[in-house]
């Protein structure tokens, strides 16, 4: 007989490049070596992705799930005749809540979380949303301040609130770099950032706005952009404006290898973010032992250490960010000890050992029953 389809994952997508694709493909192979450890069946669902069975690898674990290429009539079926049968369910994102609340619904017995990312829970939800949330087993947060928020504004029982962090990819060191066909000779910045115009608050222009005084006092300083948006033809003429083609460089779009190459040859990684829900480019950068400055906002000051893994700054203020950057990149010394330490933070906080152990132990341990 098949086995009792025992855990669930909703997704809203998998494949795609972003910080909340690439933590649900953490959940799901975490839910799919948690069913095979207790012979039990796993069913990973998608609804973003190309329709049809897809199959992935990630930290060792194979992954195979069911993408549904946007239809929400078809994907909310199927996730309801599996969630009849199941008595775990992992949901991968707040919008997927009163999905929960239906299944409930439809099994009393369901025990299901739900993970939150970060800005999209810090403003109220639409009203079922918010019950799927509250009568969810528990909400796994990333960071302090997504948690609170979650409390606060949606109404969830502090208790029921997790903080998981997220974790580095497990095959990041693993990755060649590309040979890149042109890097500028000298000091580089890197920020890695999508580029629209619902993103501002990444503050890609505060670091443009601080290079004249950064160029004034080490000439030989380049920013690098990767990433596209409907925002970078605005960054692109307020780099004209201010006279620095020479000095930004738009790259858009690349890949994993090319991300790697140019993660190895920056001197920092910035993005001084006003509203991260965690920002898992900071960890990607401080595994490869380079120094980081980020926003002293939302999550970001749960994984960058002020003074020891980086800086910490206020979003919008351009002169500390400037100074920041010009201590750093005139002291090599100092750059190398932040670092190390970024590294080593990274391997002792932040692994995918880590995460499946919390995930595991967390929807194993009837923590919020």
């Amino acid at each position: 007989m098949p086995r009792r389809l025992l855990i669930l994952g909703l997704f809203t997508e998998l494949l795609g490049p972003g910080g909340v694709q690439r933590i649900g493909r953490h959940t799901a192979a975490v839910l799919t070596s948690l069913a095979f450890d207790q012979g039990q069946s796993c069913r990973i669902l998608s609804l973003n992705d190309p329709p049809g069975h897809h199959v992935l690898e990630v930290g060792g674990y194979q992954l195979a799930f069911q993408g549904f290429g946007r239809r929400k009539v078809a994907f909310v079926a199927a996730a309801l005749r599996a969630a009849c049968e199941a008595q775990l369910a992992h949901l991968g994102h707040p919008n997927l809540a009163s999905l929960g609340l239906i299944m409930r619904i439809a099994n009393p017995k369901l025990r299901y979380w739900i993970t939150a990312h970060g800005i999209e829970v810090w403003s109220p939800l639409p009203l079922e949303r918010r019950l799927g949330l509250r009568i969810a087993s528990g909400v796994i947060c990333p960071s302090r301040f997504t948690a609170d928020q979650v409390v606060k504004i949606q109404g969830v029982q502090a208790a029921k609130v997790t903080i998981l962090p997220w974790a580095v990819d497990p095959e990041i060191w693993k990755l060649d770099s590309a040979i890149l066909s042109y890097l500028p000779s000298g000091r580089i910045l890197l920020t890695v950032a999508r580029l629209s115009k619902f993103d501002r608050y990444k503050g890609v222009d505060m670091v443009i706005e601080a290079l004249p005084k950064i160029l004034s006092i080490i000439p030989n300083t380049y920013y690098i952009i990767i990433g596209d948006g409907d925002d970078r033809p605005r960054l692109e003429r307020l780099v004209t404006d201010l006279g620095l083609q020479d000095h930004v460089i738009f790259v858009g779009k690349v890949t994993e290898s090319e991300l790697v190459a140019y993660y190895r040859a920056c001197d920092v990684f910035i993005m001084p973010s006003a509203k991260e829900g965690f920002g898992l480019v900071f960890l990607e950068a401080m595994a490869f032992g380079k120094p980081v400055i980020g926003g002293n906002h939302g999550g970001t000051p749960d994984i960058v250490v002020d003074g020891k893994t980086g800086f910490l700054v206020e979003y919008g203020d351009v002169d500390a960010l400037a100074d920041r950057l010009i201590r750093l990149l005139q002291d090599e010394k100092l750059r190398r000890c932040m670092g190390e330490a970024a590294r080593r933070h990274v391997k002792e906080n932040f692994s995918f050992k880590a995460f499946r152990e919390r995930l595991v132990e967390l929807l194993t341990g009837n923590n919020h029953e």
